[in-house]
């Protein structure tokens, strides 16, 4: 992940613009973590550092434009 820059904007509440800067072009995602004090039991919550922190995380798994434009944090508790 080293070689990308995640930039992270709120859009709406609970819904964040990610948008993941490489040296091939920027992909974008939407994250949605208006769930997120819920579903994790009040660890995460609905802030840029959080979406960062997700993004940050699926990067380590896969190259950003395998992720899905649009991401619940629901989604992802439950996997």
């Amino acid at each position: 992940m080293a070689a990308e820059r995640i930039d992270v904007e709120m859009q709406d509440t609970g819904e964040f613009l990610a948008g993941i800067h490489t040296a091939t072009g920027t992909d974008e995602i939407v994250l949605k973590f208006d769930d997120a004090e819920q579903v994790s039991d009040r660890v995460l919550d609905n802030d840029e550092a959080t979406a960062r922190a997700t993004v940050e995380f699926l990067l380590s798994h896969q190259p950003p434009g395998d992720l899905p434009d649009r991401i619940d944090l629901v989604d992802i508790a439950v996997a």
